[in-house]
């Protein structure tokens, strides 16, 4: 399988996304006087209003000390657009569309945007938002090309704004405590790491929900590619953040097993090797055929194993998942056989609270900056031409 990817002319959001239903997330309105002087909130809009910045971003965000929800950009201004606005109490001035995302410029309430688009949005609507002089939080993964990468890089520099990824694992607290004992030695000399991420979005397809899931994660030209576009970058960043390095080389073998479901340029599943230069091999897997979440990294003394944890009615949360509808995604550390009870935290209030930090700060990056974000879709880009030459071994 090759990297499908292919420049094209630019796509209308909302012919790939369905209208996500009314809003039923209560917030108190923002008072202005409250967001003025030097510790002031940082204004924030959300642009795109899918699934995602309903379930995931707006329920967290009350739970900001440092940003609030200052404006959104929306193809359905007069529908989710007031809505929004309603919800969160900022004026209706300040809801934009795709093709109107430069006033932005003008309107001092916003800070930064959050980029929540499908993948192959996020170049066109990073470069527009940083135009407009706004910092820019972009979901992962931050583009589709290595090429587009470069062109959101450069131009948050040439604008002098922030670019950040949405890394938030970065700052969940069992993966933070994980890094931790990794680099102290806990487990020793580390040998390899198992990490994988799958979804049965095989099964979502055929099951009677399956008007309300994400169809453009089915075309190659919105989500670059398959499962490895989708949750393979975790596997990746846990690989290079609980090692402390990077891959030199990758194999990628691509697999499918449902080809009436996934088209061409959608792979079902990918499973890669990166091999660092100290001899470090880490083993990682992307699958819409099932669902199973491992993180565990293995050392001549043991092994750092992050686990599914507990939610209060007894499901399970998710090694990688993010944290949802206001509740966070439960994730259980283990030490060998030695349960470490870590903090339970609202990922993405975690993040842009972090984020918003910066901005007010003036610092001149950020701890998961856009070179991140390029270096993971160069892994990407690799794997994928390894998988297209039979496995063969990719130099990054």
């Amino acid at each position: 399988m090759r990297n499908p990817i292919k420049k094209t002319n630019p796509i209308s959001r909302r012919t790939f996304i369905s209208t996500a239903g009314s809003l039923a997330i209560a917030a108190p309105a923002i008072v202005r006087a409250a967001n003025e002087g030097p510790e002031r909130k940082i204004g924030l809009a959300i642009v795109g209003l899918g699934g995602f910045a309903h379930s995931s971003i707006a329920p967290e965000l009350k739970s900001c000390k440092n940003a609030y929800l200052a404006g959104v950009v929306t193809g359905d201004p007069n529908g989710k657009g007031k809505a929004w606005a309603a919800e969160h109490g900022f004026p209706e001035s300040s809801i934009y569309t795709y093709d109107t995302m430069h006033k932005m410029a003008d309107n001092p309430n916003i800070d930064f945007v959050h980029i929540v688009t499908p993948n192959a949005l996020h170049a066109e609507h990073t470069i527009a938002s940083a135009k407009a002089g706004k910092h820019v939080m972009c979901e992962k993964p931050m583009a589709t090309s290595v090429a587009d990468c470069e062109r959101m890089i450069a131009a948050c520099k040439q604008a002098g704004v922030l670019l950040g990824v949405n890394y938030r694992l970065q700052w969940e607290p069992n993966h933070q405590k994980a890094i931790e004992l990794i680099a102290g030695g806990s487990i020793g000399d580390i040998a390899c790491g198992s990490y994988e991420f799958s979804w049965g979005y095989a099964g979502a397809l055929k099951g009677p929900n399956k008007h309300k899931i994400k169809k453009w994660l089915l075309d190659p030209k919105m989500a670059g590619g398959g499962a490895l576009y989708d949750t393979g970058v975790y596997g990746i960043q846990a690989a290079c953040y609980l090692s402390g390095k990077e891959p030199v080389s990758v194999r990628g073998f691509a697999a499918k097993r449902h080809p009436d479901l996934f088209p061409d340029g959608i792979e079902e599943t990918m499973t890669s090797e990166l091999m660092f230069e100290d001899g470090f091999q880490a083993i990682c897997r992307a699958s819409y055929s099932h669902s199973t979440h491992q993180c565990t990294t293995s050392g001549d003394k043991g092994m750092i194993d992050i686990r599914p944890g507990t939610r209060p009615n007894g499901r399970f949360g998710s090694v990688f998942g993010q944290s949802g509808r206001g509740e966070p995604n439960p994730k259980a550390l283990y030490h060998n056989t030695k349960l470490i009870k870590c903090a339970q935290t609202l990922q993405q209030a975690v993040l842009l609270d972090a984020f918003a930090g910066a901005i007010r700060s003036k610092a001149s990056t950020f701890r998961t900056p856009g070179e991140m974000g390029l270096r993971d879709i160069r892994i990407i880009e690799a794997i994928y031409r390894s998988a297209a030459n039979n496995g063969a071994s990719v130099i990054i």
